[in-house]
C-alpha cells in the first residue's frame, strides 16, 4: 500500500473487551490514536503561535518553525484519516457509539465484512480521479484547523 498510495498502514491491536472493567472501554481504546495525534497537533500549532509572539516574522524565519509546520500538519492528517468510520482505521470503532442500536450493529456488521475493501476502492478511486481526493480534502481541513489554532 505504500508503493501506490503513499501511506503504510499496520496491522490493527488486537484488543479483549473481556479485560475491560467500564462499559464502553473500547471506545476509549480506539479515540486514543487520534486524540493523542490531537494533542500533539495542539502542541506544535501552539509553539508555532509562541513563536510569533516572540518576535519572529514569519514561520520560515523561526529555526523550528519548518519543522513545527510539518509536526502539526502530519499529526492532524493522521488525526482526521484515523477518524473516518472505514474498516481498520479508529474511527470505525469511535463513530458507531453516536449510533442507536439496530443501525450500529448493520454498520458494524458491515464494516467488518467490507471496512478494509472500501478503504482500498477510496485509495484507488484517488488515485485513478485527481479530482476525487478525499485525502486532499483532509489535508485542507488539517492545514484550516492548524492555522485556526496558531
Amino acid at each position: 500500500m505504500l508503493l501506490f498510495a503513499g501511506f503504510g498502514y499496520a496491522k490493527p491491536v488486537p484488543v479483549n473487551p473481556r479485560n475491560f472493567r467500564i462499559r464502553n472501554a473500547d471506545l476509549y481504546v480506539s479515540a486514543a490514536g487520534p486524540l493523542s495525534n490531537l494533542i500533539l497537533a495542539g502542541i506544535g500549532a501552539w509553539l508555532l503561535g509562541m513563536s510569533f509572539q516572540g518576535g519572529w516574522q514569519t514561520v520560515w524565519d523561526f529555526p523550528l518553525g519548518e519543522l513545527l509546520v510539518w509536526f502539526s500538519l502530519i499529526n492532524m492528517n493522521l488525526c482526521l484519516f484515523n477518524l473516518l468510520p472505514i474498516g481498520p482505521l479508529d474511527g470505525s470503532s469511535v463513530w458507531p457509539y453516536f449510533l442507536p442500536d439496530a443501525p450500529r450493529r448493520k454498520f458494524m456488521e458491515f464494516n467488518d465484512r467490507y471496512g478494509t475493501q472500501v478503504l482500498m476502492g477510496l485509495v484507488m478511486v484517488s488515485l485513478a480521479l485527481p479530482g476525487f481526493s478525499p485525502f486532499r480534502w483532509i489535508g485542507e481541513a488539517s492545514r484550516g484547523l492548524i492555522s485556526w489554532m496558531v
